[in-house]
């Protein structure tokens, strides 16, 4: 947790300096030029929500464990006009007051949010094997990242990655990245993150890894015990394995009742927003590892899911 921490102080810094900021420009700048400068930063803001705000690109602009703190400029922003209205004559010294608490409170709750809470309550498989299952019905993300490590030699466990990760009812997939991205320190694998279409999955380009997927049941028309995995306000997390024609996409569930599936157009025309993590080669060769995928579905069958009490 000290990168959250460390990234929590760097955050509150810049908030305090965008408020002095916006303060210094009301008392000293001439009306016209403050009108200005509030419009530059609605425009900035406007952009980074358009470009920036949960997407991949931010992984890239700030390739960091802690992005998922280190990302959130909203309270930047805010900050800024928390300065400016604090200096102005148009409203009472009481209104200014109140504005500032709200304001603070808001700007702290929004950067410490994701560091807020307990992992869920993992437990114990009977079985070691590349690919586990999940434990609770929250940790789809954490024992997906889990299993994406091992195939790639690297010791991990549920448990550990929901910590990692920052899972609390759901996993963000820069809580995911953060999780890969610490859990890689010192390997030869470094975590790349992408927005990706059912196109891009389907073409077989991109590999394998764990796809965190933003879904709306109402839309897609798809009912019964699929419906739950595509809930859109925690989404789902799934290991990407294989693609292949026609036009199919081998996945592994790690909800209990799915496991090892092929998924068809239809079931990826109605993602809203598909992200995917990989590992990726730190030296920028494309080597991949190889996997025999019969063999973690024999694997999966013979040893079933039992967890210790």
């Amino acid at each position: 947790m000290v990168d959250l921490y460390l990234s929590l102080g760097v955050m509150l810094t810049l908030c305090g300096l965008a408020s002095f900021a916006g303060a210094g420009l009301q008392k000293r700048a001439a009306r016209a030029t403050v009108v200005c400068a509030e419009v530059l930063v609605c425009l900035a803001a406007v952009a980074y929500l358009h470009w920036l705000w949960d997407r991949p690109s931010l992984s890239r602009l700030l390739p960091f464990s802690s992005t998922i703190i280190l990302g959130n400029w909203l309270p930047i922003v805010g900050s800024f006009f928390l300065g400016v209205c604090l200096k102005t004559e148009r409203i009472t010294l009481l209104r200014r007051i109140v504005l500032a608490i709200v304001m603070v409170a808001i700007s702290g709750y929004s950067l410490a949010k994701p560091m807020l809470g307990r992992p869920p309550a993992c437990v114990p498989v009977m079985y070691d094997r590349t690919f586990d299952f999940q434990t609770t019905d929250n940790t789809c993300s954490a024992a997906c990242a889990a299993s994406l490590l091992r195939l790639h030699g690297v010791s991990a466990s549920e448990k550990e990655l929901a910590r990692l990760c920052l899972t609390r009812r759901g996993t963000h997939w820069l809580g995911v990245y953060r999780g890969l991205k610490l859990k890689t320190e010192g390997t030869k694998w470094d975590v790349v993150a992408e927005e990706v279409s059912p196109e891009d999955l389907l073409s077989g380009k991109l590999g394998h890894g764990i796809l965190a997927l933003s879904f709306h049941v109402a839309e897609s028309g798809i009912t019964g015990d699929l419906a739950w995995v595509f809930e859109s306000d925690v989404g789902h997390s799934v290991l990407v394995l294989k693609s292949h024609s026609p036009a199919s996409l081998d996945v592994f569930d790690p909800a209990p009742d799915y496991g090892f599936e092929t998924w068809n157009e239809d079931v990826l025309a109605n993602v809203r927003q598909g992200i995917l993590l990989r590992l990726v080669q730190r030296d920028g060769s494309q080597t991949t590892v190889q996997f025999d995928l019969n063999a973690l579905k024999q694997d999966s069958i013979a040893y079933p899911l039992i967890v210790r009490r």
